[in-house]
Formats: structure tokens, sequence, C-alpha cells
């Protein structure tokens, strides 16, 4: 173990929660832990036993004035959203990073351990180990002494107490995928490299498997400007069992994040080349464990550039949850969210914008997504810039974590409102209503303040009843600020106001009928 200066700050934020007529509720955040200008991003998320959301990040930390030092984070929140704690691991001299996506195992005992890098100042990065007490507060860390140039892209359990991590290896001037293992203190007990010294390859993922073996995910190049998703099955020490790769005709750039299902096969995700090959859409993959591919599904139109970066398995039921990015609008990107039925088949995509009192385009995308105890969702990820460059001042690239009930809305209801394919996120107070509570019989009034930059369009106001019924909607002109209307014909009771676009929801809120 090594020796780490600790900084951690105790928080308190509660944030409203509300009805919903699909399971879970939603809140949508963007978290600057460390104070603007200095970059986070969000890495995994895990719903504790106690309703608690447990973060792992990445962030900057200005350790002294020579040197800049990245450190590892790990936050707490509550239910709603609101911070329980925040911790960092701090290392004097060095960087520390996260793997990529989802990796982050919280322990028996309750401690949280993140699997990453540490890079000192001559650049020499080792896999490395963090640990967090059960509390989300720092402990201590420890580096897995391999080959210099180490970059860990995941960590998991192993099937013991110990750990397994993978990610890539510069050897020589050839870049290899490796995996390593380490007991439950982070020392080595094994590692391997795979690939070969024509094109360089990398790993990014890896689950437990039957009978004490491992699947892993990764990238083989393969030639031509080309890196194919490369799937493979090792033993209990990391000798291969079977491999593949499951490229096209184009220049593939996809990723395998894969997740080991309640069957004993695993599903990952990608993103696969389209048409002439310059566009991507987003790609699930079922493999048993023989290495035979059961089924393949794509979704959402082709983007210049999509990928899914997590997929989890939602028990019981079958049914799976992905997340990652797409690039409508190139060069920006947009995070999504796709459950599917557990052939593949979509139930819905939706897509995430971040927006403020300022920014009205913020752009971003989610590493990780889980499944959560009311049967919604959470996802985390990174909020980067504003498309337009309307950041606020002192703005950074923070940590952006999004929940959302079964059916992938901020604010129950947005799928009952026709044409939606996109969400708004965090424009709360962008729709109220008075008087709410309203008497039966009387009239309520809408108010209307959007960023600008969002009154591109028609607008369109929709009432929803708790029992999931449209009842009521309005076509309103963009400049349109102020509106009412007569809630004489509806029966008492709870019921949802969505404010949208043709094609994107904005905000909602609730509404009593007296």
């Amino acid at each position: 173990m090594q020796q780490l200066a600790v900084r951690w700050g105790l928080f308190a934020l509660l944030m409203g929660s509300f009805a919903s007529r699909s399971p879970g509720q939603g809140f949508h955040l963007r978290l600057d832990t460390i104070g603007a200008g200095l970059g986070q991003l969000g890495r995994a998320i895990i719903q504790l036993d106690n309703g608690h959301y447990a973060i792992s990040a990445n962030g900057g930390w200005i350790y002294d004035s020579l040197y800049w030092s990245s450190t590892t984070n790990l936050l707490i929140l509550d239910g709603s959203g609101g911070y329980v704690s925040v911790s960092h691991i701090d290392v004097p001299d060095k960087l520390t990073y996260n793997g990529r996506s989802r990796s982050m195992v919280q322990l028996p005992d309750g401690k949280f351990v993140i699997g990453g890098n540490s890079v000192d100042t001559s650049l020499v990065g080792l896999p490395s180990l963090y640990w967090f007490n059960a509390s989300g507060l720092a402990i201590t860390y420890a580096e897995i002494e391999a080959l210099p140039q180490y970059i860990v892209r995941q960590m998991n359990k192993a099937h013991d107490d110990g750990f397994v991590l993978v990610g890539d290896a510069l050897i020589g001037n050839d870049i290899q995928a490796f995996i390593l293992k380490t007991d439950s203190a982070g020392q080595l007990e094994w590692s391997q490299l795979f690939g070969t010294t024509t094109y360089d390859d990398y790993f990014w993922s890896v689950e437990p498997a039957p009978e004490g073996t491992y699947y892993i995910g990764g990238v083989k190049g393969v030639g031509n400007n080309s890196w194919d998703p490369w799937l493979l099955r090792v033993d209990s020490l990391g000798n291969e069992i079977w491999s593949f790769t499951n490229g096209t005709q184009y220049q593939d750039l996809g990723q395998a994040h894969l997740f080991a299902l309640s069957d004993g096969s695993f599903v990952y995700g990608s993103g696969r080349p389209t048409g002439n090959g310059t566009d991507q859409r987003p790609q699930l993959v079922k493999v048993d464990c023989t290495g035979s591919i059961l089924w393949s599904q794509e979704y959402d139109v082709a983007t210049h550039s999509a990928l899914i970066l997590d997929v989890q398995e939602i028990v019981p039921g079958g049914d799976l949850i992905a997340c990652g990015y797409s690039t409508p609008i190139n060069p920006f990107f947009d995070g999504f969210l796709c459950r599917t039925n557990s052939q593949g088949d979509s139930l819905w995509l939706r897509h995430y914008w971040y927006t403020d009192s300022i920014m009205n385009d913020g752009i971003g995308y989610f590493n990780d997504v889980t499944p959560t105890s009311d049967g919604g969702f959470a996802a985390v990820g990174v909020m980067i810039q504003s498309m337009s460059g309307n950041d606020p001042p002192g703005a950074s690239q923070d940590v952006w974590v999004l929940k959302v009930d079964s059916l992938g809305c901020v604010e129950p209801g947005c799928d009952l409102v026709t044409g939606i394919t996109a969400q708004v996120t965090n424009l709360k107070d962008a729709l109220r209503v008075w008087p709410n509570p309203v008497a039966g019989g009387g009239s309520v009034t809408v108010v209307i303040a959007l960023p600008e930059g969002l009154r591109k369009g028609a607008l369109r106001l929709s009432l929803i009843s708790a029992d999931g019924k449209l009842v009521r909607e309005e076509q309103l002109p963009a400049f349109l600020s102020r509106y009412s209307f007569p809630i004489s014909a509806y029966h008492s009771g709870l019921y949802m106001l969505h404010l949208s676009t043709p094609d994107t929801w904005l905000s909602g809120t609730k509404l009593m009928i007296e």
C-alpha cells in the first residue's frame, strides 16, 4: 500500500421526488465537486442497499503549484440525488485514473474498490486499485507491479476475493492487450498479454464466466485502420480458450463492452458501421459460452459515431439496459439509454441533452448505467460543454448523473407524448402552473420560461392523467410565455403537464385537481 493524501467533504442537498405512473423516479444533475475550471467525468454507478448511489469519477485537483494531478473520486448520493459524501484519493506527484466504464465494485463488507492507473511525472503508468470505506471515504491505494505503461480499461471481481483488470500496455513500440489477476490486497498473481506486434490491440471489459473462467471484450487491429470487436474466453490463469472478431468490411472502431448474463452467456455492446462505412449504429450481440453468436441487433438511426459503452441485465425478466453516445450533429454527441427484451428487440431508445438556465445545448455521454430498485435506471457520464460555446463563466467538464423511470422518462409520461426521441435534462423550472392544487371547475395558468436557444419552433403542452391517458394537448407558438386553460372537464386527481417540441421533451410538472 502507498502513502497518500486524502481530501474529502460532507455535503447535504435534498432534492424533491414525485409520484410516478411508471416505476422509478427521476432526477438529473451536473456535479462539480472540486471547483470550476477543473475537468471531471463519471465512470461507474452502483445503487446501494439503502437506496443511495455510489459513483466513481475522475477529476483534476491542484496538489501544488508545480504539478497538476488527476484524482480518483467516490461520490455518494442519496436516493433523490443529494450529496452524502465526496472523497478524493490524491496521490502526491502522481495522476490517478479510473477505468473507462463500470470499473468499480462493492465488497461484502461494504467497502468500495475502484480499478485504474497511477502515472508518475515521467509518465510511467501502473495498474492500481483504490479503496474507500463503506461510508465512501478514501482509505488507501495499491500499485500493481507489472510492466510499465499500462492503461487499465476495466476492473472486476475475480472468482475468489481478488480482482481482474484488463486494458492495454505499451510493449516496445507496440500496444498489446493484457489481463492480470491480483489477490484481495492488490498483489499480482498472474498476467497475460494478447495480440500481435503487427497491429495495436486493446481489452475494454472483463466478466467472470462459468467454471472459473473469464469473458473479455476488446478491439483487435486487423489492418487498413480498422479495429474489430474482439471477444475471448480465458481460463482461471488467463490462457485463451477461444476468441473471435466480429467486424465488417469497413473501418471498424467498435469496442466490445460486455456483461455476463444469468444463463451463462454474455451480451456485448459496440458500434457497427453501416451504409458506406462512414456512419455507425449502436449494436448489441449475445454470445454463448462456446463463442457462438446467438443474435445481433442494431438500434437507432445511423450517425457519424455511435457506441454502447455499457450494458446490464435487468433481473428478474432478462431485459437489457444499455448506455452510450451517438453523434446526431457531427462532431457533437449526446447520451442515450436503450432498453431491449431478452432477444435484443428494442423497447425504447431515448437521447438526452443537458440544459440549465444559461446552457441550452450541453453535450455529453454516459459511461455506465444500472437498474434501480424502483424499476427505473440511473446513468453516469460526463457533461462536456455547450455545443454553441455558450458556457457559463468558470464552466468545466463535470460529472453528469441521470435518473429515469422504467420508460426512460425524467418526468413520468414522456412516452405518451407522440414523436419524442430526445429529452432535455435540468429544465425543471421552465414550466410552472398555478393555482396548484386547483379547485375543480376552475382554470390554471401555465408560465413557460425557456432559454432563448430552445425557442426554435412550435411548442406543445400535454396533460396526462395518473393512469397514463393523454387528456389534453395544445399546440403553442414558440414565443408564448403564458397560457391559461379550463380544467372543468377533468376528474380530480394527480396529472402530469409536459412541455415539448415536435421531437424533444423539454420540461414537466405535477398538477393536482381537487
